[in-house]
């Protein structure tokens, strides 16, 4: 075994590479009992093909540390006193079954008061992601609004949107032009949802990620890439429920 980081312009991947007589084809994922990545190779491959085929496969490796990560987590909490992501602020849940003065949910000092049927773990659940979706159809049309207007083939376009519960993706634009997010989103920094919606402006002219692709998102986000980094950092807390 031995300890590698590989950096590239975006991203920064530490990792320890081993190799097992049963791995003789292709790279295998794991993690050691500290959670840290351990990359599986072939015996015979060499130090630069091991790299070189990791660098190649960065997006697959996020995305299985993210999933090793999220089955590693405690389950989310409904009860009162639990803490639920909002916007990348944690909120206290304060149930209650009559709803607050002037509106069924309000968010005061980093509590959430939600109107619950029953003050049960299940009606807390139901209860949270209904205000979640409410939240994020408000939040993401109002953010959509404002970024189409730095990007000009969008701005005079009127960008349908949907919100939808998705495990894999955070958002998807359609040849037809219509926008999609995850409803899970909302846990995210602001600045993340418009990264995110931004990405998918720019689908509207350049349904790929080729070079056109990043000029356009360049231009409407010049921070993309860290942007990146911290969803895929972080977004395996936001898809827990």
């Amino acid at each position: 075994m031995f300890n590698l980081k590989l950096k590239s312009r975006n991203d920064s991947l530490e990792y320890t590479v081993a190799h097992r007589p049963r791995i003789t084809k292709r790279l295998h994922l794991e993690l050691d009992e500290r959670g840290g990545l351990v990359i599986v190779a072939p015996k015979h491959w060499s130090g630069a093909l091991i790299r070189r085929t990791i660098a190649q496969n960065t997006h697959q490796i996020s995305r299985f540390m993210a999933r090793a990560t999220r089955q590693k987590l405690p389950p989310l909490v409904y009860e009162q006193g639990a803490s639920h992501l909002y916007l990348g602020q944690e909120l206290v849940l304060a149930l209650c079954k009559q709803a607050p003065p002037g509106n069924d949910f309000l968010v005061a000092e980093n509590t959430l008061n939600l109107q619950v049927s029953s003050i049960t773990p299940e009606a807390a659940k139901k209860a949270l992601q209904h205000w979640y979706r409410q939240r994020a159809t408000l939040e993401f049309s109002e953010r959509l609004q404002l970024i189409t207007q730095r990007a000009s083939w969008a701005k005079d376009i009127d960008v349908p949107l949907s919100i939808r519960r998705m495990k894999r993706t955070w958002g998807n634009c359609s040849s037809s032009g219509k926008v999609k997010l995850n409803v899970h989103l909302i846990k995210a920094p602001l600045e993340i949802v418009d990264s995110v919606i931004a990405h998918e402006l720019c689908h509207l002219k350049e349904m790929n990620h080729g070079k056109g692709f990043y000029k356009l998102l360049g231009a409407v986000n010049p921070d993309w890439r860290n942007h990146r980094t911290i969803l895929r950092a972080n977004g395996y807390q936001y898809l827990q429920e």
